[in-house]
């Protein structure tokens, strides 16, 4: 890959990653306990009400996955860079991983017509 092109595809890929970064941040750093965390991870922040619900995260738990989206588009095209492909590498594939388990974890415990908490 010729070295304009690498500096452009670096530049982009941290761009994504940096912004896929603020939404994982912003989301994590409003979690005041452990409970909010498995929420946030078991879908249950997804709807317009439960992101209202009393001591809810709001609307910026719909953005952790957005966020780790962001992340992983990001690892991925780092790691057509040749320098960072290692790391970005392991990275996608954490990633992966956490977006895998996750919907599983989803599928598994569906709250069709379920009230909120």
């Amino acid at each position: 890959m010729k070295k304009r092109a690498t500096v452009a595809l670096s530049v982009v890929a941290a761009a994504l990653s940096a912004m896929g970064l603020a939404f994982i941040g912003a989301t994590l750093t409003r979690t005041r306990s452990l409970d909010q965390l498995r929420h946030l991870l078991s879908y249950d922040y997804m709807s317009f009400v439960d992101s209202q619900a009393d001591g809810a995260i709001g609307a910026v738990a719909s953005d952790f996955f957005i966020g780790v989206g962001l992340l992983l588009v990001g690892s991925v095209l780092f790691a057509k860079v040749e320098k960072t492909s290692r790391g970005a590498t392991i990275l996608a594939a954490l990633l992966y991983t956490l977006v895998a388990i996750s919907l599983v974890y989803a599928c598994l415990n569906l709250r069709v017509s379920a009230k909120p908490y």
